[in-house]
């Protein structure tokens, strides 16, 4: 049985940066490395829940071929080191909340605490104001308190719809 989640939801002003890391948009070819990514970086938390490694590609697959509404390649971005994926950020465009969201954020445990999580989601919502979005919107697993707590230094504030 999965834990409550908390929707949040930001307010799109342009961010500065007190970090920078190579990066990229993310591309149907980084699908198998993207579910590696994701297996690492949620198994052990609050977000794992016996998941495989297939599950997670699957989950991966069907986020970028629209699960959660269309993907916005433009502001979905990811960090690799030397071939090996760190950080990722996937964006959707929400069709029943009719706002952008932030499907996944995930670092792998070598990449945590280094601000690359909250690198991404700046590069996101910096692309997606610059595209004449307003809003993005997320959601948390209610008692992740690492994730909660970047999303509300970035300004995200729980919502109910």
């Amino acid at each position: 049985m999965s834990n409550p989640r908390i929707k949040m939801k930001l307010r799109l002003e342009k961010q500065d940066f007190k970090k920078s890391f190579p990066h990229r948009t993310i591309s149907e070819k980084d699908i198998p490395s993207l579910g590696a990514l994701m297996l690492a970086s949620y198994k052990g938390t609050i977000d794992y829940e016996g998941e495989t490694l297939q599950d997670a590609v699957k989950e991966v697959e069907a986020t970028i071929y629209g699960k959660y509404g269309p993907f916005i390649t433009s502001s979905s971005f990811l960090i690799e080191e030397e071939k090996r994926m760190l950080s990722a950020t996937l964006i959707t465009w929400s069709e029943k909340m009719q706002l952008p969201l932030v499907a996944f954020s995930m670092t792998h445990p070598d990449g945590q605490n280094q601000g690359m999580a909250t690198f991404l989601i700046k590069k996101s919502i910096n692309t997606l104001h610059t595209q004449g979005y307003e809003e993005l919107y997320l959601v948390v697993t209610e008692g992740n308190t690492a994730a909660r707590h970047i999303y509300e230094k970035l300004g995200f504030r729980p919502f109910e719809d």
